[in-house]
């Protein structure tokens, strides 16, 4: 489990790309699964305006236009064999992302609502990164152009996800 996590934890901190990511289909569907649990049960922890249907209604429509997303570009740079490593990739440091998250938000405290909206927004910041390192390494793109991606695929699968649960 440990190396697991060390290889997200590396394309986290930007040293090692999506390449090395195991794409066995039972590794992709086990990162898949872990990455919709933690972000249900993060999410009903936080969330008292939404039902369930609608906090799981949200995370796999995000989950779907990020996976659209990412197969349109990959498909349109003629690199869609590297798919399963970068979709891998992205949830898995997703997943790590929310495990930060529900822990250092609430660390931050209620009292202090200012940092807690600081702390939101830095790991924000640095998945939207990290999200388009990926990108550059899958797409062969320059990095700007990798994290421009991200964040118009983050913003979109924002967009998307709050209509369909009706935020």
């Amino acid at each position: 489990m440990k190396p697991i996590l060390a290889v997200f934890w590396n394309i986290c901190l930007l040293s090692r790309g999506p390449e090395l990511v195991p794409t066995h289909p039972l590794f992709v569907s086990a990162i898949l699964v872990a990455d919709v649990l933690l972000n249900f049960l993060v999410a009903f922890q936080q969330s008292n305006a939404l039902t369930p249907i609608q906090i799981a209604t949200g995370i796999f429509v995000s989950m779907a236009t990020i996976a659209a997303a990412t197969w349109i570009m990959l498909s349109m740079r003629d690199v869609i064999g590297r798919y399963p490593a970068t979709i891998t990739a992205l949830f898995g440091c997703d997943l790590l992302f929310t495990l930060v998250s529900a822990i250092l938000v609430p660390l931050a405290g209620t009292d202090s609502r200012p940092l807690m909206v600081s702390v939101a927004a830095l790991i924000l910041i640095w998945s939207i990164a990290v999200n388009g390192f990926i990108l550059h390494r899958a797409m062969n793109v320059t990095v700007f152009i990798g994290i421009f991606l991200a964040f118009c695929m983050g913003t979109l699968a924002f967009v998307l996800s709050s209509a369909a649960s009706g935020r």
